[in-house]
Protein backbone atom coordinates (compact mmCIF):
# COMPACT_ATOMS: atom_id res chain seq x y z
CA UNK A 1 0.00 0.00 0.00
CA UNK A 2 1.25 3.34 -1.40
CA UNK A 3 1.77 5.85 2.04
CA UNK A 4 -0.74 8.89 1.92
CA UNK A 5 0.94 12.18 0.50
CA UNK A 6 -1.45 14.91 1.70
CA UNK A 7 -0.06 18.35 1.94
CA UNK A 8 -1.36 20.63 5.25
CA UNK A 9 -0.38 23.94 6.17
CA UNK A 10 -1.99 26.33 8.09
CA UNK A 11 -0.84 30.00 8.96
CA UNK A 12 -2.28 33.74 9.79
CA UNK A 13 -3.13 36.14 7.65
CA UNK A 14 -3.88 40.10 9.61
CA UNK A 15 -7.22 40.42 7.58
CA UNK A 16 -10.64 39.46 7.78
CA UNK A 17 -12.04 36.18 6.08
CA UNK A 18 -13.73 38.41 2.96
CA UNK A 19 -10.91 39.59 2.42
CA UNK A 20 -8.91 36.16 2.34
CA UNK A 21 -11.71 35.11 0.28
CA UNK A 22 -11.92 37.08 -2.32
CA UNK A 23 -8.44 36.81 -3.33
CA UNK A 24 -8.92 32.52 -3.24
CA UNK A 25 -12.27 32.92 -5.28
CA UNK A 26 -11.28 35.55 -7.81
CA UNK A 27 -10.02 33.99 -10.84
CA UNK A 28 -7.90 37.31 -11.95
CA UNK A 29 -6.12 36.69 -8.53
CA UNK A 30 -4.90 32.90 -8.87
CA UNK A 31 -1.65 33.28 -11.16
CA UNK A 32 -0.60 35.70 -8.34
CA UNK A 33 -0.68 33.06 -5.43
CA UNK A 34 -1.26 29.73 -6.83
CA UNK A 35 1.94 27.56 -7.13
CA UNK A 36 0.53 26.47 -10.65
CA UNK A 37 -2.38 28.75 -11.39
CA UNK A 38 -5.69 27.22 -12.57
CA UNK A 39 -7.73 28.95 -15.12
CA UNK A 40 -11.46 29.33 -13.78
CA UNK A 41 -14.67 31.92 -15.22
CA UNK A 42 -16.27 34.69 -13.11
CA UNK A 43 -18.53 34.49 -11.15
CA UNK A 44 -16.63 31.52 -9.27
CA UNK A 45 -18.61 28.85 -6.66
CA UNK A 46 -20.18 25.95 -6.11
CA UNK A 47 -20.27 23.87 -9.20
CA UNK A 48 -17.21 26.19 -11.11
CA UNK A 49 -14.98 24.40 -13.25
CA UNK A 50 -11.07 25.07 -13.14
CA UNK A 51 -8.71 23.94 -15.75
CA UNK A 52 -4.74 23.62 -15.31
CA UNK A 53 -3.00 23.62 -19.07
CA UNK A 54 0.46 22.71 -19.42
CA UNK A 55 2.93 24.64 -21.67
CA UNK A 56 1.71 22.59 -24.72
CA UNK A 57 -2.06 24.39 -24.32
CA UNK A 58 -3.33 20.82 -23.09
CA UNK A 59 -5.58 20.52 -20.09
CA UNK A 60 -3.96 17.98 -18.13
CA UNK A 61 -5.50 18.66 -14.52
CA UNK A 62 -9.71 19.37 -14.29
CA UNK A 63 -11.25 20.73 -10.60
CA UNK A 64 -14.78 21.21 -9.34
CA UNK A 65 -15.69 23.04 -7.09
CA UNK A 66 -17.57 20.68 -4.71
CA UNK A 67 -18.10 22.98 -1.05
CA UNK A 68 -17.99 26.79 -1.33
CA UNK A 69 -18.89 28.53 2.09
CA UNK A 70 -18.54 32.36 1.97
CA UNK A 71 -15.40 33.67 4.31
CA UNK A 72 -15.45 29.95 5.65
CA UNK A 73 -14.48 26.68 3.08
CA UNK A 74 -13.33 26.01 -0.25
CA UNK A 75 -13.08 22.86 -1.79
CA UNK A 76 -12.34 21.58 -5.31
CA UNK A 77 -12.11 18.15 -6.20
CA UNK A 78 -9.23 16.90 -8.66
CA UNK A 79 -9.00 14.74 -11.66
CA UNK A 80 -5.70 14.44 -13.40
CA UNK A 81 -5.17 12.64 -16.98
CA UNK A 82 -2.60 10.33 -15.86
CA UNK A 83 -4.48 8.77 -12.98
CA UNK A 84 -4.80 5.29 -14.15
CA UNK A 85 -8.10 5.08 -11.89
CA UNK A 86 -11.30 6.95 -12.11
CA UNK A 87 -11.88 8.73 -8.25
CA UNK A 88 -14.86 9.40 -6.77
CA UNK A 89 -15.23 13.11 -6.92
CA UNK A 90 -14.22 14.42 -3.18
CA UNK A 91 -11.51 11.94 -3.31
CA UNK A 92 -8.67 14.04 -4.00
CA UNK A 93 -9.25 17.68 -3.28
CA UNK A 94 -7.56 21.18 -2.74
CA UNK A 95 -9.18 22.86 0.16
CA UNK A 96 -9.08 26.62 2.07
CA UNK A 97 -10.67 26.38 5.29
CA UNK A 98 -10.80 30.29 6.76
CA UNK A 99 -11.32 30.71 10.70
CA UNK A 100 -12.21 34.60 12.06
CA UNK A 101 -9.18 35.02 14.87
CA UNK A 102 -8.45 37.61 16.84
CA UNK A 103 -5.27 38.50 15.16
CA UNK A 104 -7.24 37.86 11.75
CA UNK A 105 -7.24 34.82 10.03
CA UNK A 106 -6.26 30.93 10.52
CA UNK A 107 -5.85 29.74 7.08
CA UNK A 108 -5.52 26.22 6.79
CA UNK A 109 -4.47 24.65 3.64
CA UNK A 110 -5.22 20.34 2.21
CA UNK A 111 -3.75 19.25 -1.04
CA UNK A 112 -4.41 15.41 -1.48
CA UNK A 113 -4.13 12.44 -1.28
CA UNK A 114 -1.35 12.77 -4.47
CA UNK A 115 -0.35 9.67 -4.04
CA UNK A 116 -2.71 8.48 -6.81
CA UNK A 117 -0.74 10.14 -9.17
CA UNK A 118 2.59 8.83 -10.45
CA UNK A 119 4.44 12.22 -9.94
CA UNK A 120 3.00 12.84 -6.62
CA UNK A 121 6.07 12.70 -4.54
CA UNK A 122 7.20 15.29 -6.58
CA UNK A 123 3.85 16.96 -6.45
CA UNK A 124 4.01 17.07 -2.61
CA UNK A 125 7.40 17.99 -2.25
CA UNK A 126 6.63 20.95 -4.58
CA UNK A 127 3.34 22.00 -2.70
CA UNK A 128 4.80 21.30 0.92
CA UNK A 129 7.92 23.53 0.42
CA UNK A 130 5.76 26.61 -1.51
CA UNK A 131 3.74 29.08 0.50
CA UNK A 132 0.55 29.71 -0.83
CA UNK A 133 -0.63 31.18 2.37
CA UNK A 134 1.77 34.19 2.30
CA UNK A 135 1.28 34.76 -1.20
CA UNK A 136 -1.94 35.19 -0.67
CA UNK A 137 -0.93 37.50 2.54
CA UNK A 138 1.01 39.29 0.16
CA UNK A 139 -1.53 40.45 -1.75
CA UNK A 140 -3.79 41.62 0.59
CA UNK A 141 -0.58 43.65 2.34
CA UNK A 142 -0.49 45.33 -1.19
CA UNK A 143 -3.94 46.61 -1.06
CA UNK A 144 -5.05 44.63 -3.94
CA UNK A 145 -8.37 44.99 -2.56
CA UNK A 146 -8.77 48.28 -2.85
Amino acid sequence: MKKSLIVNKAGIIKANPNEVWKIITTPEYFDRWMLVPGKARNPFGLGSKIEWIDENDVVYLTGEVIEFIPARKLVISLEDKSWKIKVAKGTVTYEFHLTKINEGTKVEFYLGDLSIDPEGQSWFDSYNSSDEISAINKLIESRILD
